[in-house]
């Protein structure tokens, strides 16, 4: 059994360091070109597009990579269960695309603000269709990642191509977004049809009110912790855009983009061990509190070695991804290396206690979090405009560091109750 379960951790590993590779890679390779080809102002606008979408986002996608990986993690033997789990969040996944797509497009043509890059705003809609069918969920919780890492590796080297071949000047910000966009929605319509052919999943949309309310219910704690994360990873973006303008915008999403690189380095590790811990906390509570305490030990360290790379080859990274030695950016990606320590650490800590049924403790300090980001952001950024903004960001990801440590250092796994099975097989019924 352990053998088997290192083997699939090993394997699922492998599978997402090279998924999540190729989603920090294949747009880190178009980073610098379309920063120079359409020009900070416009990059800046392009990112303000993908910023909203990424909060609608979160909100259309409630969670469900977290809650629906574990309920498949633990009903994985019992496709009728997997089938069933797979409507219900696909069901309510649909439903709120229609609803929030419905109020985005309302405010997108009716407002004045958005009038003049208002078909890049439009067309950039499609990523929500795209994350809205990708089932991440369905395949990280069965544990066969390597199939969705085949779909998202091809799609996104054809449309990496496209950009270099079609991008050609600042006229082509509403066709970027439309490039963007397919990064998400190709792999979307390959992974569902594979869900349907090769694991025999056969959806139906899910009428019974009871289900989408019980499935809603049990993922609230992790849409609410998603939510308050999202104050402060998206909304940035979307605040210089409204304070500050374009420039600002693009100047700190150059540094967010070099952040996040770095930070993706540690997610194919962290998304991989989640349904590993989960099975330890499940099966061998003494072995996953041993477990826990080495992970967070090498989590700290691996941070560390990130945050510090970043913070001293600064100065040449600014010069490849902008064109130029510009010591704002320079500057910037110093204070983003402080970022990337505390936000890696802080999503270990985050998958831990999700596994170990902590997620409304979690949702309580990401809450704090967003409430100090709300209170810094704005008069931050109107004084400091994007350093303010990366100050707030510190701010709000230190107080979830300090929260979340004092709980995962208290966890002991043979004092905590696991879910109770049962009643999660009778809501599924």
């Amino acid at each position: 059994m352990k053998k088997l379960m290192g083997n699939r951790l090993v394997g699922n590993i492998i599978s997402l360091i090279v998924l999540q590779g190729s989603n920090f890679l294949f747009p880190l390779i178009t980073f610098p070109y379309l920063v120079r080809t359409l020009g900070i102002e416009n990059y800046g606008v392009l990112l303000f597009c993908i910023s909203i979408m990424q909060f609608l986002n979160i909100l259309i996608d409630y969670g469900f990579n977290i809650s629906g990986t574990r309920d498949i993690s633990i009903n994985k033997d019992r496709m009728d269960k997997v089938n069933a789990i797979y409507n219900v969040i696909l069901t309510i996944k649909i439903l709120l695309a229609l609803l929030f797509g419905l109020i985005y497009f309302s405010i997108i043509l009716s407002i004045p603000f958005f009038s003049e890059n208002r078909a890049a705003f439009l067309i950039i809609f499609l990523m929500i269709i795209g994350n809205t069918f990708f089932p991440l969920w369905l395949y990280q919780g069965l544990e066969r990642m390597k199939y969705i890492t085949y779909f998202n590796v091809i799609a996104k080297a054809f449309v990496t191509i496209l950009v270099f071949m079609f991008i050609k000047s600042a006229d082509d910000l509403s066709l970027a977004a439309f490039f963007h966009s397919l990064y998400f929605i190709l792999p979307a319509i390959i992974s569902v049809l594979f869900a349907k052919i090769k694991l025999k999943m056969d959806f139906k949309i899910v009428l019974d009110v009871h289900k989408i309310k019980d499935e809603l219910k049990r993922g609230k704690h992790v849409f609410m912790t998603s939510l308050w994360v999202n104050f402060y990873s998206q909304g940035p973006i979307v605040i210089l855009g409204f304070i500050s303008g374009s420039r600002a915008t693009g100047i700190y999403g150059i540094g967010e983009k070099v952040q996040g690189a770095f930070y993706g380095i540690s997610q194919p590790f962290t998304q991989a061990l989640y349904p590993y811990l989960c099975d330890l906390f499940e099966n061998e509570k003494e072995r996953f509190d041993q477990f826990k305490r080495k992970l967070m030990w090498i989590g700290i360290s691996f941070s560390i070695l990130i945050a510090i790379s970043l913070f001293i080859f600064s100065a040449p990274i600014a010069a490849i991804v902008s064109g130029t030695a510009d010591p704002k950016i320079t500057a910037l990606i110093k204070v983003f290396s402080v970022i990337v320590f505390l936000s890696i650490t802080n999503t270990l800590m985050a998958r831990i206690m999700h596994a170990v049924n902590l997620s409304n403790v979690l949702n309580k300090n990401y809450l704090i979090a967003a409430i100090v980001f709300i209170v810094f952001s704005i008069p931050l950024t109107i004084w400091l405009h994007q350093f303010g903004m990366a100050v707030a960001v510190i701010f709000a990801e230190g107080t979830v560091f300090v929260l979340n440590i004092r709980n995962v250092t208290g966890i002991k796994a043979t004092e905590i109750l696991p879910p109770i099975q049962n009643e999660v097989d009778r809501q599924r019924a």
